[in-house]
């Protein structure tokens, strides 16, 4: 398994691009691989990358706290969002391992929103801290859990344009 993590790991590395972020800090470039074959689950995490990107950049530029502060807002309501459209899904789907992914998305949540309150307390570190987390959970959340979904969705009884209306709601 010790090969499989290192062919991972290299080929998350296509993924950033160097030079843009807070120092040391690389934005997420959209992959196909990050595909799983629902047109609203991959626009949402096409908007989370985007969203994480901005971020990043409105750090570096040193934007004033409020923009900082107002993006950084922007990002974890549209993730809480996501998770639920997320779960929504794997329900509809009958995805066998929904209740696990529900909790991986809750232990998220409340860490990011502690980034949140340690931002909104004054905290300076805690959106380069932020940053660093989800450019790396993100795409690994993205290829090596919600890819999963696909196989699941493929296998549903209904069709993934079907699901759309669902998911939605």
């Amino acid at each position: 398994m010790a090969g499989l993590r290192d062919l991972f790991q290299e080929g998350r590395r296509g993924f950033f691009q160097q030079g843009a972020g807070a120092p040391g800090m690389s934005l997420i470039r959209w992959q196909d691989t990050f595909t799983i074959g629902v047109a609203d689950i991959d626009a949402d995490h096409q908007v989370l990358i985007s969203l994480l990107n901005q971020l990043s950049e409105t750090r570096e530029e040193g934007q004033s706290r409020d923009v900082v502060g107002s993006v950084f807002n922007v990002l974890i309501e549209y993730t809480i969002k996501h998770f639920a459209r997320e779960e929504r899904l794997m329900e509809l789907c009958g995805f066998s391992g929904l209740a696990e992914h529900r909790q991986q998305h809750q232990r998220i949540a409340e860490r990011v929103q502690k980034y949140q309150r340690q931002y909104e307390a004054g905290c300076h570190t805690a959106v380069d801290e932020l940053l660093d987390f989800l450019n790396n959970w993100l795409v690994e959340h993205i290829i090596g859990e919600d890819t999963h979904i696909r196989s699941w969705v493929e296998g549903a009884c209904i069709a993934p344009r079907e699901l759309a209306p669902a998911v939605q709601e």
